[in-house]
């Protein structure tokens, strides 16, 4: 089957990185935004790793509600498909808990409910911010809005991250022998 579309105001994620949002309301979104180049993109942390912050998309873009984002590490990348904004990506070390990668080859596990989105392009080996739970933060990040990568064959309902079609990470439909990431709120396109 071929992948597939679904826009970012129909996907709601399930943070399942175990962190809960940080209290410190300092943190709610970072001086400089969520991308800013002192802490987005960097080769050494600017918070803590797994750190998580919550944000209120007040739905100048986007829907109106609470997104999750957590800070983590790349560890390799898709030599063919670098991550970027609407970028999804799963675990890439066993060992290393925070390392992410978006290359089915060399992750974890797929399909898998432990996961994420890329906010805008990001250096290997580089630390960032990504978007795990609740609504899409479109109005912190523009490059959000619009289409993320299916499978194909997602319906209304439970979904999971999953190998593309196009050797990447995207979402898929979720089975009872699957990990949970979230739901979504129509059929892909």
């Amino acid at each position: 089957m071929a992948d597939g579309t679904l826009d970012s105001e129909l996907i709601v994620l399930q943070n399942n990185w175990g962190m809960a949002p940080t209290v410190n309301g300092s943190l709610n979104c970072p001086q400089g935004g969520l991308i800013g180049s002192n802490h987005h993109n960097v080769a050494a942390p600017t918070y803590q790793v797994g750190t998580v912050i919550q944000v209120y998309n007040n739905g100048s873009a986007g829907k109106v509600g609470m997104a999750e984002l957590i800070y983590l590490q790349v560890g390799t990348q898709n030599a063919d498909s670098v991550i970027a904004a609407k970028t999804a990506v799963v675990p890439d070390s066993a060992t290393v808990w925070y390392q992410i990668t978006n290359d089915p080859d060399s992750c974890i596990k797929l399909p898998s409910g432990l996961g994420a989105f890329g906010l805008s392009a990001i250096t290997d080996a580089y630390y960032g911010w990504f978007w795990c739970g609740g609504i899409c933060p479109e109005a912190f990040v523009s490059g959000l809005a619009g289409n993320f990568a299916t499978e194909g064959n997602v319906i209304a309902g439970h979904i999971t991250y999953h190998d593309l079609a196009a050797d990447t990470v995207g979402i898929g439909p979720y089975a009872t022998t699957e990990g949970f990431a979230g739901f979504a709120l129509a059929q892909d396109a």
